[in-house]
């Protein structure tokens, strides 16, 4: 691509077209029009004015250039035709001219002594001489130099990262993204400047595990330098070698994108989770459960355990999961347990295990005796006791506890409200999980009372949760 063309062609049109050879007009030899003009073919130093051609600088630069012209008629009634060039810099630093042998031939090779610069824009034209005279010149030749060749090229692709797992497998296609810049002419900051002239980046050259040679394949590049590459992979470990390549022909370094194609992806995570309807229930109550898969491809079959506390992992339920994805059951708490949900795995998703625990109060049973008879006050039922008698409490807790602790709480109605009369220390629970309590109830006739009791494990037992019983209601008289 050409860069500020229409600048530059003005530029040169205005200030390089002439009518006679700067040789002829400074040593005073006349122009003959009878002479032939000489012919010159077009190639990379001679373009027009509106489209100069783009050549490059070779390192190191050379101390000039050559041109090819054509003499019509080399040699007319014995004098032979001698090529000769005049050639400028369009900056005006510089200027040559340089001349061919005379030989009798049609086509000449003149070489001119005008050092290239990276970045400049050159003229020239072409006259014949016979020695007195010159022809008529002819139309003028442009060129413009870029000798720096583009950027390493930058080379990405999301499917197969340099350092990462790799997301694709072989034959999956995949787009690696290309891109580069042109590099500027030395001093140069910016496009277009007064000599510092690019001539852009034209396209990219690729190949796997070797770098590009000749003939190899080629991508555009489009106005921002960009380009990107589609298709698919073999399997193994392979390097993406790639360079950027201007319109002058200049090439860059080549970038080395490293890669791992596997011959398969391993199979995907799975998104697979576990809820409960609650975290804590009283003993016995039920607990819901709902297993959740995500997108699977097969088989959608899930498996959900229970593990209770000193208890065997046990099946709940094995079935597949509806179409949102769930599967759903229930189950008794007796106890803290852990239940977990198995998916064994599919073509492209891996297996997943999913956990939830849920905790458990212990159920705490009372039975209250040595009463004579009983009655209500208002709706709550009482037990009536004779004020020489004792009152029995009795409590037994599920699951069995044995040896672990129960407390019981006796609270006093008075004043309109109950008011704590006593708490007792820790009762040792029986092998059969039972401890009792007895209370005196001399001086207490004519009042109320209520007792309960409540198990509060040690450390030792995580199995269930600190639980009081009920209240059980007493009355005491005469």
């Amino acid at each position: 691509m050409n860069r500020r063309r229409t600048g530059s062609a003005l530029l040169l049109a205005g200030a390089l077209v002439t009518a006679l050879p700067t040789a002829a007009a400074a040593d005073g030899t006349p122009v003959d029009p009878a002479l032939p003009t000489p012919t010159v073919p077009a190639g990379p130093t001679c373009g027009t004015a509106d489209s100069p051609v783009w050549n490059t600088v070779s390192t190191p630069p050379p101390a000039g250039f050559t041109v090819s012209i054509g003499i019509p008629r080399p040699t007319v009634n014995g004098v032979s035709y001698q090529g000769v060039v005049h050639a400028w810099d369009a900056d005006g630093t510089g200027a040559a001219d340089a001349s061919a042998d005379r030989l009798s031939v049609t086509s000449q090779q003149v070489y001119v002594p005008l050092p290239l610069t990276d970045g400049h824009t050159y003229g020239w034209h072409a006259s014949t001489y016979d020695g007195t005279s010159y022809s008529d010149p002819t139309d003028p030749c442009y060129f413009r130099m870029d000798g720096s060749a583009p950027v390493t090229p930058t080379v990405t692709d999301p499917d197969f990262p340099p350092e990462g797992t790799p997301k694709k497998a072989a034959g999956q296609p995949t787009t690696f993204s290309i891109s580069a810049a042109e590099s500027l002419p030395a001093g140069c900051a910016a496009v277009g400047a007064p000599d510092c002239a690019v001539s852009g980046l034209d396209h990219f050259v690729y190949a796997l595990d070797q770098e590009p040679g000749s003939g190899a394949a080629a991508l555009p590049a489009d106005a921002t330098g960009a380009a990107s590459l589609t298709g698919g992979l073999p399997w193994g470990v392979h390097t993406l070698y790639v360079e950027a390549v201007d319109v002058a022909g200049n090439r860059s370094a080549a970038a080395a994108y490293p890669l791992t194609v596997p011959s398969q992806l391993p199979p995907a995570a799975t998104d697979l989770t576990l809820a409960a309807s609650g975290s804590s229930y009283d003993y016995g109550a039920t607990a819901k459960l709902t297993a959740h898969l995500g997108q699977t491809d097969g088989s959608r079959t899930l498996a959900l355990y229970a593990q209770p506390y000193d208890g065997k992992k046990t099946l709940v339920t094995t079935g597949q999961a509806d179409a949102n994805g769930d599967l759903t059951a229930t189950y008794k708490v007796t106890r803290r347990t852990t239940f977990t949900v198995e998916f064994a795995g599919d073509d492209r998703q891996a297996p997943a295990t999913a956990a939830r625990t849920v905790t458990a109060r212990a159920r705490v049973t009372e039975s209250l005796t040595g009463s004579y008879t009983t009655t209500h006050y208002g709706s709550t039922l009482y037990r009536v006791y004779h004020h020489t008698a004792k009152a029995k409490q009795t409590a037994t807790v599920a699951p069995a506890k044995p040896g672990q602790c129960v407390r019981f709480q006796i609270q006093h109605y008075t004043s309109g409200a109950w008011h704590t009369e006593s708490t007792s220390a820790c009762r040792a629970l029986t092998s059969g999980s039972t401890a009792a309590t007895s209370v005196t109830l001399t001086g207490s006739a004519g009042q109320r009372f209520r007792i309960r009791a409540e198990y509060v494990p040690s450390g030792k037992d995580t199995g269930n949760l600190t639980t009081w019983g009920a209240w059980q209601y007493y009355a005491v008289r005469r």
